[in-house]
């Protein structure tokens, strides 16, 4: 049996530097783990857009019909098309747009045909900038005009990037953010690159065209 003089406890100047040394481990941390947090959202951002351009894509192969893809404001009936959309529609035909329809159920048999729709992210640290608030595909998996004879086919590039005074890392090394770029060829290829990658795409799968 211990003596009553050998149990100790902590006392109070013990308790208040361990508690200052916690909270500094805190602050130092938090920018770390504040760019981790930009970074993962900004990727989630970028993986949903090219996950409903692909789709968009398949769809029209597998249909043999022009498909649409567009990012939105909203997926609610007040909904417009927007180059800077958070949101992303899928939906048949290429000139076929389902601005202030969005919250209709998806079905290929009523209009605006929707096939899917998705967030692309809720994130206000995060902005995307599109060449283009639409992308269309032929049968071929190719693009094709979303205004037939008057807009023509042309690459259009996608990038996700942080908000307000957050700036994208560079080839070099300066930035804060891993900032990512969606592109899509008039082939109807989209890919995901990263700007701050130096080297032709041959060499460097990661590198943007």
């Amino acid at each position: 049996m211990l003596k009553p003089n050998t149990l100790r406890g902590v006392t109070l100047i013990e308790l208040m530097v361990g508690l200052t040394i916690i909270a500094f481990l805190l602050v130092s941390g938090m920018p770390s783990l504040s760019v981790w947090l930009g970074n993962a959202q900004i990727r989630g951002a970028a993986e949903s857009i090219l996950t409903g351009l692909n789709h968009a894509r398949a769809e029209a192969v597998k249909r043999n019909t022009s498909v649409r893809f567009q990012l939105t404001t909203t997926l609610g009936n007040d909904c417009a098309l927007s180059t800077s959309g958070t949101n992303w529609v899928v939906n048949i035909g290429a000139s076929t747009s389902p601005a202030g329809l969005c919250a209709t159920a998806t079905s290929d048999t009523t209009a605006p045909y929707l096939l899917q729709k998705s967030v692309a992210t809720g994130s206000s640290t995060i902005t995307i900038n599109a060449g283009q608030n639409a992308v269309a595909f032929n049968g071929f998996g190719q693009q094709t005009s979303i205004n037939p004879g008057t807009t023509p086919v042309s690459a259009v590039t996608i990038s996700i990037v942080p908000s307000g005074s957050g700036t994208c890392l560079s080839s070099s090394g300066t930035g804060t953010y891993r900032c990512l770029t969606i592109q899509v060829s008039p082939a109807g290829q989209a890919r995901l690159c990263d700007p701050s990658v130096s080297g032709s795409a041959s060499s460097n799968p990661t590198a943007c065209i």
